[in-house]
């Protein structure tokens, strides 16, 4: 990162002569338009900006007003002679890295009188600005300028947009039985560590790393982070290409991420969306789990790719969309970041028990499916399958069936009774397992309560069909 800030700070000075009195505030990239978080300058401030596209930067102030504004390619710069508050909207028609940076200048840094007075112009007061006597009023904000590159500035070099080849050669691939996906060795305080989703080494039994040679990689130790899906592999160290670890709280939405698919192919860029405490959400991603997230900017690794379906169990339960509880009931399960530099916690896990427990957490996890879709899919094929796919749930419905074929409304109203009393022992089975903590480590034991919330929500649903045979005839009468 100190080497890209040099260089840009070197690039703008090429075009524009810093002075030893100037200050770098703030500097912010991306590939395509977006504003900027908030920053404080002082009076007399400058933006400076290069891009091998057309950009307009805009400043807006608290209260969301436009109070400057200037567009150019390549190298262009805005003065502004009074401080405070403010946000910068960049817009870029394509998308080509560009990179803006904010510097404390002074009044003595502003423009001579030669320069044409269009081109710097300050804020209209407002609340959140005192009033600045020495500033030349400005009755109507200006239309936007165009600023001319400086002549003779060297172009600054893009941002990359793909992984280099000493970057490919610090990833892995995890092979198992069940599923196949990425990781990467890691700097650390303690030596080199290999870093991947949790997922790949659980229930992925005969799971495997290898090089990117082509070699295996002996893994010594496991540890589980205790509070999201992230391992943290120890390795016999034989001279791996490692990547450094950087910090997503430096991140800022529009900043462009790299990342690889399965034996180091190289993947488009992608844009950061979101930062969060935990996860890190990226348009554009693919769903490759324990790929790295590169920031383009600086090549440091900020998180790891994740498909860890959610589950949802709210308090509406029976209103909500089949689909929008559990995203893998469709096949579609959308990738996001998981941060690993403020992990909670690190179990040091057995990678026997590991896979029994992943194993006993799936099957719950499918049991729970299998009832939601019997009792509030739309009974098309994918609901049918899906809930036939389970021996028991299959049945009970036979035997329900069985029991109204040309049956009278008693015969069918006690059919009825049965079936939903099999499948309350069926949303019984494995509770009291799943309800002990001592059985999981601790990420386990996080997927557990949101698996027994999931099923408790199941189990008041058909508590409520007791008093109503006459809802519980229409699920019934859905799926047969």
């Amino acid at each position: 990162m100190r080497i890209l800030f040099c260089l840009i700070v070197a690039g703008f000075a090429a075009g524009l002569p810093l002075r030893a009195d100037e200050q770098l505030v703030e500097r912010f990239d991306g590939h395509n338009s977006l504003t900027t978080a908030d920053f404080t300058v002082p009076d007399g401030w400058e933006i400076r900006w290069r891009s091998e596209q057309v950009l307009s930067v805009g400043v807006i102030r608290l209260d969301n007003t436009v109070i400057a504004g200037a567009t150019g390619r390549n190298v262009g710069s805005l003065y502004l002679p009074q401080g405070g508050t403010y946000r910068i909207r960049v817009k870029g028609d394509d998308p080509i890295p560009w990179d803006v940076a904010v510097f404390a200048v002074g009044t003595s840094g502003a423009p001579s009188a030669a320069v044409d007075a269009t081109d710097y112009y300050s804020p209209t007061d407002g609340p959140a600005f005192k009033p600045q006597p020495a500033a030349p009023p400005v009755a109507v904000v200006a239309p936007t300028p165009v600023v001319a590159p400086t002549p003779g500035a060297p172009k600054p070099p893009p941002l990359p947009t793909r992984l280099t080849a000493q970057q490919l050669a610090a990833l892995v691939t995890i092979k198992g039985d069940r599923m196949q996906g990425s990781g990467f060795f890691l700097k650390t305080d303690a030596g080199t560590v290999l870093i991947t989703a949790q997922q790949l080494i659980a229930n992925n039994p005969n799971w495997q790393v290898i090089s990117s040679m082509g070699n295996p990689v002996t893994v010594t130790k496991i540890e589980c982070a205790t509070d999201r899906d992230v391992a943290r592999l120890s390795v016999k160290d034989f001279g791996y290409t490692a990547f450094e670890p950087g910090r997503p709280e430096m991140m800022r939405a529009g900043n462009a991420i790299l990342t690889a698919g399965i034996n180091g192919l190289n993947l488009p860029a992608a844009t950061v969306t979101n930062i969060g405490p935990r996860r890190l959400d990226v348009d554009g991603l693919r769903p490759v789990p324990g790929s790295p997230l590169v920031l383009a900017s600086s090549g440091k690794v900020v998180g790891v790719v994740d498909l860890m379906p959610q589950v949802q169990a709210s308090a509406n339960f029976s209103d909500d969309d089949f689909d929008e509880r559990d995203s893998s009931a469709s096949g579609s399960i959308e990738p996001y970041g998981q941060r690993f530099d403020n992990v909670r916690g690190w179990d040091t896990c057995d990678a026997a028990r590991l896979q029994v427990q992943a194993q006993f957490l799936d099957g719950f996890h499918q049991r729970s499916r299998t009832l939601d879709a019997y009792l509030n899919g739309t009974g098309d094929e994918r609901d049918v399958k899906l809930w036939k796919s389970d021996d028991k749930m299959k049945s009970a419905n036979d035997t329900f069936v069985q029991g109204i074929s040309g049956g009278d409304p008693a015969e069918r109203s006690d059919a009825l009774h049965q079936l939903l009393f099999e499948l309350g022992v069926i949303t019984d089975t494995d509770m009291d397992q799943i309800q002990q903590p001592v059985n999981f480590y601790g990420f386990e034991q996080m997927r557990a309560r949101d698996e027994i919330a999931y099923r408790q929500a199941l189990k008041a649903q058909l508590d409520s069909y007791g008093s109503d045979i006459t809802r519980f005839n229409t699920v019934a009468s859905r799926n047969n």
